[in-house]
């Protein structure tokens, strides 16, 4: 009788239909290096202390880690799955991060998680993912997003918010070029707050060796103040090299409003050594139109590629500040004082 049973059960499983199981990556970055830097901040206090050598993390790469997925639904129609979550050095060692309350944890999936739909180039997510204006910059940053412990074009400031909760984005690729769409709901019914709400339009084109990009988003980020946030540039590969470059605005109503242009070239030296070198040029006017802050930042940076997930590298930067008014501070560099910085590391992909 048992063995009637086992030949049944056998042949109901035998006589199922094929399933298309979905395919679960875990991938992340793990970065960490020793910096030196002229000028560094005391906490507490407003001016600079003496030069400071201290070990990092994320200076070449945000330490990351993640699961993303896709399910054949058949005729093309893929399910796809992305969780991105961060975790920092700690003393001792890379382990979770600390929150407010002191409590160790990890950071959620704050990086990144959306669900969606996709069929060849076209695609829709729902969840927290990168704005438009992220997307556009990474086009055009003479880093391409590496390094973002030194450049300042990854921040908040020219990219819209760089994530964004609630966001719906859908996406087309057509030729060689593509656009996007993203809509975020505030979700706010009370009107005497703002509303939060944000639409955003990004494309890119390819035309040979240039790439242009472009892309524009509102934000209401006030009661009755929106904020606007435009980004424009260009990609040119010639041989080894590519050349980089861009303008991004960032305006608020009856506010401030920041510009920064960047130039630069990322140079495939040998198949072991890439180098890249960047300038950043930030400005900050107030509602006047008075200039009440600047940034100049240029970066230099080679990588040594160990293996194809490895990198060590070595990177010198040059920040010099003035004004009253100076977007985000790197690493603690001193207001209204230059500060110079020297980093070595190895950097490692999973």
């Amino acid at each position: 009788m048992q063995k009637k049973l086992l030949t049944m059960a056998v042949a109901g499983a035998l006589a199922m239909p094929a399933v298309a199981l979905a395919q679960v990556t875990v991938f992340g970055t793990i970065d960490g290096g020793v910096r030196h830097q002229s000028k560094q901040f005391i906490t507490g206090t407003t001016g600079p202390d003496d030069s400071l050598l201290s070990v990092t993390d994320g200076l070449r790469t945000t330490n990351r880690w993640g699961l993303r997925g896709s399910e054949d639904l058949g005729g093309g129609l893929m399910a796809n799955f992305w969780l991105e979550g961060t975790f920092t050095q700690g003393e001792s060692g890379f382990n979770a991060t600390t929150s407010s309350a002191g409590t160790s944890v990890l950071d959620d999936f704050n990086r990144k998680g959306v669900v969606g739909l996709s069929k060849g180039g076209n695609s829709v997510d729902i969840g927290r993912d990168y704005t438009v204006n992220f997307k556009a910059n990474g086009i055009m940053d003479p880093f391409s997003f590496t390094y973002t412990g030194l450049t300042t074009t990854a921040g908040a400031t020219f990219t819209a918010g760089t994530r964004s909760d609630d966001l719906i984005t859908a996406g087309f690729r057509f030729g060689t070029g593509g656009i996007r769409v993203d809509y975020a709901m505030g979700e706010q019914i009370d009107s005497a707050l703002a509303s939060n709400d944000r639409l955003g339009v990004g494309v890119d084109f390819v035309f040979g060796p240039v790439t242009l990009a472009a892309a524009f988003s509102t934000q209401e980020t006030g009661v009755n103040v929106d904020t606007q946030t435009i980004n424009v540039g260009v990609a040119f590969k010639a041989g080894p090299m590519t050349i980089r470059g861009g303008i991004n605005t960032r305006e608020i109503d009856s506010g401030n409003e920041d510009m920064q242009w960047m130039i630069g070239v990322q140079w495939g030296i040998s198949p072991t050594l890439n180098g890249r070198v960047g300038y950043y040029n930030w400005t900050t006017d107030n509602a006047g139109g008075a200039e009440i802050g600047v940034r100049k930042s240029l970066v230099a940076a080679l990588d040594f590629v160990l293996s194809k997930r490895t990198n060590a590298y070595v990177a010198v930067d040059r920040h010099d500040l003035s004004g009253t008014q100076v977007g985000t501070a790197i690493a603690g560099a001193a207001v209204n004082d230059g500060a110079t910085g020297i980093s070595v590391g190895v950097a490692h992909s999973f």
